[in-house]
């Protein structure tokens, strides 16, 4: 009877244990996955973060256009006011308004066609080296060392390809960029080769979804046109890229006609 008690209060107090035990360990699975959960929700705020600067920085661009314009506005009315101001100069003043109307238009446009990819993330637009550009990780087009687009890239392209329609004309180049990594395979002896057969496939992807192939040009500047530091695994990330860049119509500005007329002049006399 004796045993039976002492066994009878042994279990009493090992239930309790086990019990707080399982509940113990519960509660440290909720905190990892509290943990993690928010670990998750820093980077993500930080990515937001950073396509919003990314986006500021398209509107700060919009915004200086549209003060360059209102500039030029005053420059005609105060020119015109002014004695000896030449018929030419006044047309030139007013070709490069026109010029920069029409410029700010495309962007405004065009950046209203993406803006759903843009909050979607798939996408930054941003100005660099003067021209408006849009900027696709490779994590989303490639896998490592591959110049074969993945399915969610093609899903990208899809996507994108009606959007630039719309633009008009205008010509893209589509440019290949990779981190400072060497790759040296069977297949490309460095990231010249890779960099530029993942521009090619993007271009021919974005063919096959009917953007015209005249319009189109591709190219690779492999590690040699960094956006961020190569020295961290998120600047290296970053510069992992392709660019689609909107070419200027360079034939539109006011004198170049002229100019390349003069040169070729000057060429024939020597």
């Amino acid at each position: 009877m004796r045993r039976a008690l002492f066994a009878l209060t042994l279990f009493t107090v090992a239930l309790p244990a086990c019990k707080a035990k399982k509940l113990q360990a519960e509660l440290d699975a909720t905190n990892d996955k509290l943990a993690s959960t928010e670990a998750d929700l820093a980077s993500s705020q930080a990515k937001n973060q950073a396509l919003t600067e990314e986006n500021q920085s398209y509107q700060a661009r919009i915004a200086e256009l549209e003060t360059e314009l209102a500039s030029l506005n005053g420059q005609l009315e105060d020119l015109a006011k002014k004695q000896g101001l030449t018929a030419k100069e006044l047309a030139e003043l007013r070709a490069e308004k026109a010029k920069r109307e029409k410029e700010l238009e495309v962007y405004k446009n065009l950046f209203g066609e993406l803006k759903a990819m843009v909050d979607a993330g798939t996408i930054e637009v941003v100005f660099r080296k003067g021209r408006m550009t849009l900027k696709l990780s490779n994590a989303i087009l490639f896998d490592s060392g591959k110049s074969k687009l993945r399915e969610e890239g093609k899903a990208a392209v899809a996507q994108l390809v009606p959007a630039l329609s719309k633009v008009g004309d205008r010509e893209f180049l589509v440019a290949g960029h990779t981190d400072n990594v060497p790759i040296r395979t069977a297949r490309y002896k460095n990231n010249w080769e890779l960099s530029t057969a993942r521009a090619v496939s993007m271009v021919t992807e974005m063919v096959e979804d009917g953007y015209p192939g005249n319009r189109l040009g591709a190219a690779g500047f492999g590690e040699f046109d960094p956006i961020a530091s190569n020295d961290t695994p998120e600047g290296k990330e970053q510069n992992r890229r392709i660019e689609i860049i909107l070419m200027p119509n360079l034939g539109e500005i006011p004198g170049m006609q002229e100019m390349l007329k003069g040169d070729k002049k000057a060429k024939r006399r020597s």
